[in-house]
């Protein structure tokens, strides 16, 4: 193998290794801010201790579901109605930014480096 040729090999593993990573912490993340925001639904509902944590857990899983927020959107809206809270739009929007912001600093604070040997670039 040339030169170039190996030079190239390596720079398409280092790109998929990059993605790789990227993609695993765009799930963790996603999921955190789901359960993040879940929490914050419970509360806003009235949950409490384990039936808080269930409706949390159960909002991190809609994505594995269906990609995407409206999945989430429209459950938690349902639920907010069905238990007589009202909460604009623009409420959820802050509070599923603000899990965001959340779910990103503490997935920095618990993984500072790369999870395993194949994400090293």
């Amino acid at each position: 193998m040339s030169d170039i040729a190996r030079a190239i090999q390596e720079r398409e593993q280092a790109f998929e290794a990059q993605y790789k990573l990227d993609e695993e912490q765009n799930f963790k993340i996603r999921a955190r801010r789901d359960k993040l925001f879940g929490t914050w639904v419970a509360e806003k509902i009235g949950l409490q201790g384990e039936e808080a944590e269930s409706y949390a857990l159960k909002a991190a899983q809609l994505d594995l579901e269906a990609a995407g927020d409206d999945n989430l959107i429209t459950k938690v809206t349902a639920d907010l109605d069905e238990a007589g809270k009202s909460v604009s739009n623009a409420e959820l929007l802050a509070a599923l930014t603000s899990a965001l912001t959340d779910a990103q600093k503490s997935y920095r604070d618990e993984y500072p480096a790369p999870l395993d040997g194949d994400h090293r670039l």
